[in-house]
């Protein structure tokens, strides 16, 4: 297999990424070009044939550099963003929520770039039978928190536009408040088990390796804050009616709690680097 192929599999993702994400920018702008309408349909097929290409990437890179995806977090984001790319794909004709894409596009793209730049975290290194669970149920189960994310924000500019009696334009292509609160909705109930999962398996997984660092003690409590704003959010809606735009906040600040987890991998990502890189030379 030729060594050269996943940087040309990578190359080719982010420019489709990029692609589609000029599209739906553009779609949504209001601009009257000619065909801006038939954007909203090419965009999100650009998204399906570059997640196509992220996948297979992520498959030769494994094979070409030897390194599982699921047993260390060098590869996470760029595999949460082909999940929530994958995810988006076959879910986004179902909740009507194609323009969901213009929000979801850009984390992608972004994920992607910065898993070229992020190092290896140590603990990787470290073997263990959970691990690979562990690390598995957290990366669907961002891709997942991405797309509720991705709806909550829309479902805040819509309702932003509805309540200003402002509808033309951009926002008039956005899906209807109903359709973009049960996307996600949707999204939370499906992340939520797998992020219960991730935090079960990393706490054993840290106890049975004795790993507690700042860094691992910062993940802990971030996962936790995560995990309960969550909790809160799917509970508030189950038993007290919980819709629209609260549920659409506490969803953001959960998002913002997982945010703050990959944050703390790249942080003990380049601070181990240095470390990694001389040991190696040693």
């Amino acid at each position: 297999m030729p060594a050269a192929l996943p940087d040309v599999l990578f190359a080719l993702t982010a420019l489709i990424y990029f692609t589609a994400t000029v599209l739906f920018v553009v779609y949504l702008s209001g601009l009257r070009l000619a065909k801006v309408d038939s954007f909203a349909r090419v965009a999100p097929r650009l998204v399906a044939v570059g997640c196509a290409l992220h996948a297979t990437h992520i498959v030769v890179s494994s094979l070409v550099w030897h390194v599982c995806p699921v047993e260390g977090v060098h590869f996470a984001m760029s595999v949460v963003s082909m999940l929530a790319c994958a995810t988006y794909v076959a879910m986004r004709l179902r909740y009507r929520i194609d323009i969901v894409g213009a929000f979801v596009t850009p984390f992608a793209l972004t994920f992607l770039l910065a898993s070229r730049f992020v190092p290896a975290d140590p603990s990787a290194h470290i073997k263990s039978v959970i691990l690979p669970f562990h690390i598995a149920a957290n990366l669907a189960g961002t891709a997942l928190f991405t797309l509720a994310f991705a709806s909550a924000v829309a479902y805040l500019v819509q309702e932003h536009r509805i309540k200003q009696k402002r509808l033309g334009g951009a926002f008039q292509r956005l899906p209807p408040l109903d359709a973009l609160d049960r996307a996600e909705h949707t999204f939370l109930l499906l992340g939520f088990p797998l992020l219960t999962i991730g935090i079960l398996t990393g706490t054993v997984w840290a106890r049975s390796v004795e790993v507690g660092g700042s860094a691992e003690v910062a993940r802990a409590w971030l996962s936790y804050a995560s995990w309960l704003m969550f909790a809160l959010v799917l509970l508030l809606r189950a038993a007290a009616g919980w819709r629209g735009r609260r549920a659409a906040y506490g969803t953001i600040a959960g998002f913002g709690f997982t945010l703050l987890v990959l944050l703390v991998y790249v942080v003990r990502g380049f601070e181990a680097a240095p470390v990694v890189a001389a040991l190696g030379r040693g």
